[in-house]
């Protein structure tokens, strides 16, 4: 049986009469009358009753008539999802980010631009610490990640790596600290107070590079705590526990107990780059990948 059996059942059926379904079907009627027979020869039953004057279905024609349509849906529906899936229409993003990447305008414009764009795609979003960020994308557990560093990450060749952009560090702190009176600081202003930090297995790149950017002004860091939220390192920092240092569009999040001010220092900066793999990304990722090439070259 073939899709086009049916299209001549339904015509037939609608119209019961064979020169009048023959001109909907755009086929002359005598190949009409032979693919239906051909049809009843198949199923080894009698769709319609003819005579000369008159075409009705039979009992098992009424019943087969609202399957024969269920089965032309589907089929439709199949080719339907065959041909947005080979768009990059249907599927799965799998995007990785450090805690900051949600908080920089490039990279939430781009997401939105992507939901807005490519809704019917499943869009999975993961917090990655650590350096898990290659692993994940060589075992396919992501399709792309936002990696925090001042320096190019060095991965394995497989590994595509592209800059989204460059930002000053700045520092937290509570406004009635001695510290909050200068518009700038230096690292050297740290040396003796209390820092606030992310635990190590979620943000070692940026927590390793803070520390040798400190020892290289001559400053020894002085851990006060160590925190796995976002929340809970500006809410530390607020109740005067310690100073924490961030990228500069984390202060987007604005506190009316903390203000914020640059460190000044050459070195004092941090990026944000975007990991995929070279080969094999899907058309979903295609798809973000154009997307967040265009809004990184807005802001460039």
């Amino acid at each position: 049986m073939e899709l086009r059996h049916l299209r001549y059942f339904i015509g037939v059926a609608e119209e019961l009469h064979f020169a009048r379904a023959a001109t909907r079907l755009g086929i002359s009627q005598p190949p009409l009358s032979q693919q239906i027979h051909q049809l009843e020869a198949e199923l080894g039953v009698k769709l319609f009753d003819r005579t000369s004057r008159s075409v009705k279905l039979t009992s098992a024609g009424t019943a087969f008539l609202p399957e024969a349509r269920a089965t032309l849906e589907k089929a439709s529906r199949a080719v339907n999802v065959a041909h947005r899936a080979s768009r990059g229409e249907l599927g799965e993003l799998n995007i990785g980010f450090n805690a900051s990447a949600p908080f920089v305008p490039t990279i939430a414009r781009s997401i939105y631009a992507f939901r807005q764009t490519w809704p019917d795609v499943k869009l999975n979003l993961t917090e990655v610490g650590g350096r898990t960020q290659a692993a994940e994308l060589v075992d396919h557990a992501l399709d792309v990640c936002f990696v925090r560093g001042s320096r190019r990450p060095d991965l394995c060749d497989a590994i595509e790596v592209a800059p989204i952009l460059r930002e000053r560090l700045f520092v937290a702190l509570r406004p009635d600290h001695r510290l909050a009176r200068r518009n700038e600081l230096n690292l050297s202003d740290l040396a003796g107070e209390p820092l606030l930090i992310y635990k190590r297995e979620h943000c070692a790149v940026f927590t390793e590079e803070l520390f040798a950017m400190l020892r290289g002004a001559g400053v020894e860091p002085m851990v006060a705590h160590e925190v796995r939220e976002i929340s809970t390192l500006f809410g530390l920092a607020a109740a005067g526990i310690g100073l924490c240092v961030i990228a500069e569009s984390m202060c987007a999040l604005q506190s009316a107990k903390l203000v914020y001010r640059p460190l000044a220092d050459p070195e004092s900066t941090t990026a944000i780059w975007l990991v995929h793999l070279r080969e094999g990304a899907s058309l979903p990722c295609r798809n973000f990948l154009e997307i967040i090439a265009k809004e990184a070259a807005l802001d460039s």
